[in-house]
């Protein structure tokens, strides 16, 4: 009989709780600010499938579903409906980046963007000055800047964990690494992002080379470039409307 009652109790806890979380639903789906919520709830967008080719990988992107319940809980507290305040939930395509890290990215399928990457600090001055994003190859941590985007350049395995250890421990780690640059068995085990760039223009290649620049491509800017003819490749990048960000964004899913 004794657990026949807390049995019982055990069911009327549940049950009330049940009542309860029912009740509290009901009530939001009411809330004038709810309705206007779930008029957005059609803006769903698919997620986009990485494209695997033999052992390289053009990254695809996370698909977007309104979460109706945490857009409405956020409103609330203010009182009113606000589309600033619409939360979102990410949806990892079915191949995704993150599933295939020992794959090689030579592209993205970004549309308009475009990142930069460069082997020394010949135009630092120039890339800050003008606000252009860049990712640079580095073998040590002289000059390094907090806000900084750096690639472990290192191709021996003890200077690139040395390095390694300094930028992870200064916060300022891409988890970016270069083929023909960095270690790549130190980059596999550490499970960071391999890429190898889309273009790679140089001074005797910039006039037939930059004509091919689109959206989604990783440029690699070589040493032997004047600060004339980056100028001209930065320029062409401009004319073709397209927006030079940072490479961790770029590769982003």
């Amino acid at each position: 009989m004794k657990y026949v009652k807390y049995g019982l109790v055990i069911f009327l806890c549940v049950f009330s709780f049940y009542i309860s979380d029912k009740a509290i639903i009901m009530v939001e789906n009411m809330s004038p600010i709810m309705k206007e919520v779930k008029k957005f709830s059609d803006n769903y967008v698919e997620p986009v499938n990485a494209i695997i080719k033999d052992n390289t990988i053009i990254p695809g992107s996370n698909g977007t579903k309104l979460n109706e319940r945490e857009s409405y809980l956020k409103m609330n507290e203010f009182g009113t409906f606000n589309e600033t305040f619409l939360v979102y939930d990410y949806i990892k395509p079915d191949i995704s980046l993150y599933d295939n890290l020992d794959k090689v990215i030579v592209n993205t399928n970004k549309k308009s963007e475009v990142s930069l990457i460069v082997l020394n600090d010949t135009w630092d001055s120039y890339f800050e000055n003008e606000k252009i994003p860049f990712t640079k190859v580095i073998k040590n941590n002289n000059n390094l800047k907090e806000n900084g985007s750096y690639i472990n350049g290192n191709g021996d395995s003890e200077e690139f964990n040395k390095l390694n250890s300094f930028l992870k421990k200064n916060k300022i780690n891409s988890k970016i690494c270069l083929v023909d640059y960095s270690n790549i068995a130190s980059c596999k085990n550490n499970k960071y992002f391999i890429l190898k760039p889309t273009i790679e223009i140089n001074h005797s290649n910039i006039a037939s080379v930059k004509k091919n620049i689109s959206g989604g491509n990783i440029i690699l800017l070589n040493n032997n470039l004047s600060l004339g003819e980056v100028k001209v490749i930065i320029n062409y990048i401009r004319y073709k409307n397209l927006n030079i960000i940072d490479l961790s964004e770029l590769i982003m899913e």
